[in-house]
């Protein structure tokens, strides 16, 4: 009897280390997509070489169903120097297999020239991000990323973005991060969104979608659908809103 319960103890013990391990794995895997998720003007991953007009801020917010679980974000952000964009954000990450979680994030993202009369741009964005529940080591974040970044506009109606970087995650180590997307007006107030990208360790995804203006430089929506490019399974819907302020300060 005793070795019987001892073999049921240790099988007990080991599912509970297992169960952990993978609760955390697959928190940690939430908090990079969402941190490189969070990078961008939703719902692309892929960013543009562009900041917020001086002195204006916005709120983003959105909701992310994914075949594993649901997250939802709130993300302001402001450019008070005129050349510098900040962005704070905060998530609620519901996965299906383990413990609801908050993950926090921070950006910052810059313009370092523009050419050809701005039909280019080129900058930089980089950012750190903390999900709460997760083990973190002896550093207050488990993702950092950075990101060069570029933009041709050789159109008024159309847009082209190209990224490419790094990030490290605990436990997972350093990873190639990159995306490009294309950005097209079909009408004024009506955008189509396509982009492949690279978030975190694996294949890469797809993701399409459309953006709506409800109010020129002040309110827009947006959904889109994204999954991986060799798989089925790990399909996602993004549907949100942003809303932009006038000019904040003098």
């Amino acid at each position: 009897m005793y070795g019987g319960e001892s073999a049921r103890s240790f099988a007990l013990n080991s599912l509970r280390r297992r169960l952990i391990a993978n609760r955390s794995a697959h928190l940690l895997t939430m908090s990079v997509v969402a941190i490189s998720s969070a990078e961008a003007a939703q719902p692309l991953v892929t960013d543009d070489a562009a900041v917020l007009a001086p002195k204006t801020c916005q709120l983003e917010a959105w909701a992310r169903s994914a075949h594993d679980g649901r997250e939802y974000w709130a993300q302001p952000a402001c450019n008070l120097t005129g050349n510098v964009e900040l962005t704070i954000g905060a998530g609620r990450a519901r996965p299906d297999v383990a413990e609801a979680s908050t993950i926090l994030q921070l950006q910052a993202k810059t313009v370092l020239s523009r050419l050809a009369d701005r039909e280019w741009s080129f900058g930089m964005l980089a950012a750190a991000g903390r999900d709460i529940a997760a083990p973190h080591g002896s550093s207050a974040f488990q993702v950092y990323a950075a990101k060069a970044l570029a933009s041709w506009y050789p159109r008024s109606d159309l847009e082209v973005d190209v990224n490419l970087g790094a990030a490290n995650a605990y436990s997972a180590g350093t990873f190639v991060v990159a995306g490009a997307d294309i950005q097209y007006a079909v009408i004024s107030n009506l955008q189509l969104l396509a982009e492949v990208f690279r978030d975190q360790p694996g294949p890469g995804k797809y993701q399409v979608g459309a953006r709506y203006i409800i109010v020129p430089n002040c309110v827009e929506a947006y959904a889109s659908y994204a999954n991986r490019l060799n798989k089925s399974s790990e399909r996602s819907v993004v549907i949100g809103i942003r809303v932009q302020t006038a000019a904040i300060l003098p």
